[in-house]
């Protein structure tokens, strides 16, 4: 019996059960037809490829920028040793491919805040599953499917717990409803500013520094005061103001960029401390500052002494030797100069990884230095790792049965149940001793609750269609924002903190706002992005602002799916 003849039969067979579930060649259809798309092929992603295509779905998309590592392979099975360092979703899709020929499967090592996934590309989706495990991306993908209006399946996994939560913003509670617990706990600021007593608190620090760096800096960041330096500004200042200007080369914009961050955090802030601690009695040791001739020293010929591939190794290494001084240094300014390409290429926010080789070994060298400096005894990377993650062992057995509930879930909403009636499913560890009753629930099925009065993504969205090559902020917010919303004052600021508008200008800020409002939104690079509509409580409507050369202004706001959809303003 050849291979296509087993694939064809076993295809088959899954179509006949599932008509024989449902009772309906519509559903079955409608099932086989379906896009599906799964955002990360970790430990819960993987059972749910798995099911999906066991299932029936044929066109499923993998969006997954990770690449694995040793620590993946105990639970999610699609990967081999073989396999360490390639990309999951790549590798994924061939695994599965071979294993089921029907299946259309595509893969994107993207992450999926790209532009390279605009507002159409989510609409093109049945629904959207979202596998992933860190908190700020999980938000963003609430947000753009509520834009989008996809339905959203979110799904996670801790332990012996986990959850399926099926989402329609505007209809049911989505993700940003119910604020999550803090996953890590809570440290005083002045300690992981100026008093760091544990190794743990310096790579709390090292985290922060990359959030600050690359990331979309919030309020809670101990560092949030130093978002001038945020690459993204630090990288303006470079730019020729004039066409006779003398322009710097990549290699200078690199040089001078990593000069001026180690100065300020690793000589200026240690300084700062020092006299700090020369105004107390208590703590009278020194502090290790370098000098700026120091640093300087270890900013040459530092790609020729490392590679990724070499930092990959290393960290998978949990007997591997605590960094020295000198090559946390120049690991630090390698790492560095890697996440700037990084940035530069996709002009969007970097979100720390612990998984990714260059963000780990980046917060390893900084928290490193950050502890010698504070005489604190440092980790290596493989310990790092752990601490930045704060890891709950991954268990494959709660993945698995993630990953089957949410497919189930997926089913039942296809084949006809509303949203609203279908359940979040809730599993958690029960502690009584065996032999397990039969009455005995570890799947909780919760009702699922309708959206908080307060929660913008449910209730304040507004899509923005102009020529984003032509449409000034000014001009959105005057031709359209200030005679709908009736917000006054208010101001737009993008997600990494920036106001590009103020109704009422004053105070430094300002300055800077009153330039942006007169640069069209493609200059500011905030299309395909959304972006905050502020009044003096806090944020008042979201807003995706979308490119469509033929459409001068439109403004849109989005209602519930229960509506028709979007309403014209």
């Amino acid at each position: 019996m050849n291979i296509e003849y087993y694939n064809d039969r076993y295809q088959s067979n899954i179509y006949k059960g599932l008509e024989h579930c449902f009772l309906s060649s519509r559903v079955v259809e409608k099932i086989r037809h379906s896009k599906i798309l799964l955002i990360g092929v970790g430990g819960v992603g993987s059972e749910v490829l798995k099911n999906l295509v066991f299932s029936g779905f044929v066109n499923i998309h993998l969006v997954d920028l990770d690449t694995i590592s040793v620590s993946n392979l105990n639970r999610q099975f699609l990967f081999r040793s073989e396999d360490v360092g390639k990309y999951k979703a790549v590798v994924a899709k061939d695994r599965i491919t071979k294993l089921c020929s029907w299946s259309h499967i595509t893969a994107s090592v993207e992450n999926i805040r790209s532009r390279k996934f605009p507002l159409e590309f989510f609409k093109q989706f049945a629904a959207v599953i979202c596998a992933l495990d860190n908190h700020k991306a999980r938000l963003y993908v609430n947000e753009v499917c509520a834009f989008a209006q996809v339905p959203l399946f979110e799904t996670g996994s801790t332990g012996y717990q986990g959850q399926v939560i099926p989402i329609l913003a505007g209809t049911t509670e989505c993700y940003n409803c119910e604020p999550k617990p803090p996953q890590t706990e809570h440290i005083p600021v002045c300690t992981i500013r100026h008093r760091p007593e544990t190794v743990d608190h310096c790579v709390v620090w090292a985290t922060y520094l990359f959030e600050v760096l690359f990331g979309n800096l919030e309020d809670s960041n101990p560092l949030s005061d130093e978002k001038e330096y945020k690459v993204s500004r630090l990288s303006r200042e470079w730019e020729p103001n004039d066409a006779g200007s003398e322009s710097v080369t990549e290699k200078d914009w690199e040089d001078m960029t990593c000069e001026r961050i180690m100065n300020k955090f690793f000589i200026e802030d240690l300084q700062f401390i020092e006299s700090l601690k020369e105004d107390t009695v208590s703590s009278p040791s020194r502090m290790k500052v370098p000098s700026q001739e120091q640093l300087r020293r270890h900013l040459w010929n530092v790609e020729e002494k490392y590679s990724v591939e070499d930092l990959k190794l290393e960290e998978q290494n949990p007997h591997q030797l605590v960094w020295t001084s000198d090559k946390a240094y120049e690991v630090f300014i390698f790492c560095l100069k890697q996440l700037l390409r990084r940035w530069k290429e996709s002009k969007s926010a970097l979100i720390f990884d612990k998984d990714d080789t260059i963000s780990l070994a980046f917060v390893t060298a900084a928290s490193t230095l950050r502890a010698i400096a504070f005489d604190i005894s440092a980790k290596n990377s493989f310990d790092v790792r752990g601490i930045a993650g704060r890891i709950i062992p991954a268990l494959s057995t709660t993945n698995a049965v993630i990953g089957g509930i949410v497919v189930f879930q997926l089913l039942r909403f296809l084949s006809g149940t509303h949203i609203k009636d279908l359940y979040n499913a809730r599993l958690s560890q029960v502690p009584r001793s065996r032999p397990r009753h039969s009455d005995e629930v570890i799947i909780t099925p919760e009702v699922i609750r309708p959206p908080t009065a307060e929660c913008v993504i449910c209730h304040e969205l507004l899509l923005v269609t102009c020529d984003t090559r032509k449409v000034t902020v000014r001009q959105f917010v005057e031709e359209g924002l200030k005679e709908q919303t009736k917000v006054e004052p208010f101001s737009v600021a993008t997600d990494e903190g920036y106001i590009i508008y103020e109704s009422e200008p004053d105070d430094e800020v300002s300055i800077e706002s009153r330039n942006t409002d007169m640069s069209t939104f493609a200059q500011l690079q905030v299309e395909e992005q959304p972006i905050s509509i502020l009044d003096e409580s806090g944020v008042h409507y979201r807003a995706w602002i979308r490119h469509q050369c033929d459409i001068p202004l439109l403004i849109e706001r989005i209602s519930s799916f229960m509506d028709d959809g979007c309403d014209c303003l």
